[in-house]
């Protein structure tokens, strides 16, 4: 029988349920508030974080009153942040666009955030105006393993309805699958079953106590193991350089989980300070003592992951991956510099007579309102990571940093929401050199295409991206003095050409048309070679388009590991061979059999 304090909860889910299900039948009938993107954004974010923040705040020691104002500011917090999502995807102007309005990362952190606010708002001692660390760690626990169970029994919820409903239909009796399928049922259910299984944790909180404690002891064991490895590289790396870490191109990346586990594992070994009480160690003396000096050891691998991360964005900017990279890495470097102080405890009056590892508490708390300021920066247009990576990307291409061809403008246009839609559009506002109309004319190209790779048919890249001088510029012609005739660019720029022929004007493409008589024809034909950005690019695609009296079309392709400029000194020296088959191709029947050489 489920406890009195379900109904609440269960009805509370019900509730949440149903609000989904009116903003879902909203969207599918294009019906306010899906056509009032901010507000959508707004009802949505709020309907999914404040009963949430309810479920994870019961039987936390809030009062009533203490209780409302967390929930109130809740729902003003993801409102905001909501609002900020539907105006990242609202349309710019009459443009119609592709990308998320809110980006996974964003969503994740506004997740985490939520997580942490609850147990550090119910850990705060007002009286004596500090943080109860034995509170907030129990919170913490408690609300991650009984978020992670509720998860787990709803998904076994519908593994259960949907068995049942298979084994209906079987007998040809159809219509419980077609009632768990509408969604009407779909949502207040889930919300309900959400409701229920979180007042069946909390009335069984002492259970999730038990289940922690023995996940912890696990991995307390391996905390010393991870260290060893730790000091071992510490010891290697005067000898080694870090060349062969950076060679790895994931050096920051390796470094971060690294420290990551690390943190975990002596967490699981401190947990809420007791276990670092004197007497009450979980190792022996001598191997508490090791761990603690072993611990230094994080702070050198976070400088060099820090390094790493410093010399990927000297090269190549930031992007969103960079800037939350950078978060994280901020955070592992406080880990593992305030987990250090805890050497020296017996000089600092604050930790003297803690016990082991006496810098944990504090650090811990001290990182935790580190997240949660950045977390708030980093979902609002403050520090958006998608505006940051979209301001910086901009700035390198207009200093000349990137060139027009490297630029990723389908990041712009299909995955940064609003700030690259608002980029692009000044980017292809651009007037001046021939490098700024170059870059304006990728731009218009890039907004007028409907999809990230550019195969609507209905997408007339001609007449509302790329004009006629525009493609002209975009391809250089040799031998130095040629030019590209008017029907070969306007084959080219057809939006009814298969995806061969429009690589070559694509906004991050480079194009070289090698205008030669390849079959002794009397009229030269065009062999077009085009990579995938820069120049120097290892890969060419090598197309030979010919012109018949339907016009210009695709005649062939060779295969091509040859770079560009390879084939640029190549054609300027004279020393392309044009060489016939050593063996013939036949026609059976008229079906063209083409030779091969190779054997498989």
């Amino acid at each position: 029988m489920l406890p009195h304090a379900s109904r609440p909860m269960m009805l509370t889910g019900t509730l949440q349920g149903a609000l989904l299900w009116w903003l879902w039948h909203a969207h599918a009938n294009n019906a306010w508030p899906s056509n009032a993107p901010m507000w959508q954004g707004a009802i949505l974010w709020l309907v999914l974080a404040v009963p949430a923040a309810f479920y994870l705040s019961e039987n936390s020691g809030f009062s009533r009153t203490r209780r409302a104002v967390l929930l109130g500011a809740v729902a003003v917090a993801y409102a905001l942040f909501g609002a900020y999502a539907g105006w990242m995807g609202m349309p710019l102007e009459t443009l119609e666009h592709s990308g998320p309005p809110a980006a996974f990362g964003q969503v994740l952190a506004a997740l985490i955030l939520g997580f942490m606010l609850v147990p550090l708002v119910a850990a705060w001692d007002a009286s004596q105006r500090r943080w109860h660390y034995p509170q907030l760690f129990e919170q913490a626990w408690r609300n991650g393993l009984l978020g992670a169970s509720v998860i787990a029994l709803v998904m076994l919820f519908w593994g259960v309805l949907w068995a049942g409903a298979m084994l209906m239909k079987s007998l040809g009796l159809s219509f419980i699958k077609e009632l768990i399928s509408e969604p009407v049922f779909a949502f207040p259910v889930t919300g309900m079953v959400t409701g229920a299984v979180f007042a069946q944790g909390h009335a069984r909180a002492d259970m999730l106590i038990n289940l922690r404690r023995y996940w912890l002891a696990l991995n307390t064991w391996l905390l010393p193991l991870l260290l060893v490895f730790g000091v071992m590289w510490v010891v290697a790396l005067p000898f080694t350089g870090l060349e062969p870490l950076f060679s790895t191109r994931h050096a920051a990346y390796i470094l971060l989980w690294f420290t990551a586990l690390a943190v975990l594992f002596i967490n699981a070994a401190w947990q809420d300070g007791d276990n670092g009480s004197a007497g009450n160690m979980p190792y022996p003396y001598w191997l508490a003592q090791g761990v603690r000096v072993a611990w230094v050891t994080l702070v050198p691998v976070t400088i060099v992951a820090g390094w790493a991360l410093y010399l990927r964005i000297a090269q190549y900017g930031w992007t969103e991956d960079r800037v939350w990279a950078t978060f994280i890495w901020l955070h592992a470097f406080a880990y593992a510099t305030g987990y250090s102080v805890s050497l020296f405890s017996r000089w600092l009056p604050r930790l003297q007579g803690r016990g082991w590892m006496a810098g944990i508490g504090p650090a811990n708390i001290a990182v935790a309102l580190l997240g949660v300021t950045s977390l708030i920066l980093l979902v609002s247009p403050v520090a958006d990571p998608r505006r940051l990576a979209v301001h910086d990307q901009v700035a390198r291409l207009l200093s000349g940093a990137v060139t027009p061809q490297e630029f990723d403008y389908r990041y712009l246009r299909f995955q940064s929401g609003r700030w690259g839609l608002l980029a692009l559009k000044e980017l292809g506002n651009g007037k001046g050199d021939a490098r700024t109309a170059d870059i304006a004319g990728r731009a218009r190209q890039i907004l007028a295409q409907k999809s990230p790779y550019g195969r609507d048919a209905d997408n007339d890249v001609a007449s509302k991206g790329l004009s006629l001088s525009d493609a002209r510029a975009r391809i250089q012609v040799l031998p130095a003095g040629m030019n590209v005739s008017d029907a070969l660019l306007d084959a080219l720029r057809n939006p009814a050409a298969d995806d061969r022929t429009r690589q070559c004007l694509q906004p991050d493409r480079n194009c070289t048309a090698w205008l030669h008589d390849f079959n002794s024809d009397g009229r030269n034909e065009a062999l077009l070679l085009v990579t995938h950005g820069d120049h120097n690019a290892s890969w060419t695609q090598a197309q030979l388009f010919a012109e018949s009296e339907k016009g210009w079309a695709f005649a062939a392709e060779y295969n091509s590991n040859v770079a560009m400029k390879d084939w640029r000194q190549s054609i300027e020296a004279q020393q392309v061979k044009i060489v016939k088959p050593e063996w013939p191709e036949l026609v059976v029947k008229e079906k063209r059999l083409r030779v091969s050489t190779t054997r498989d």
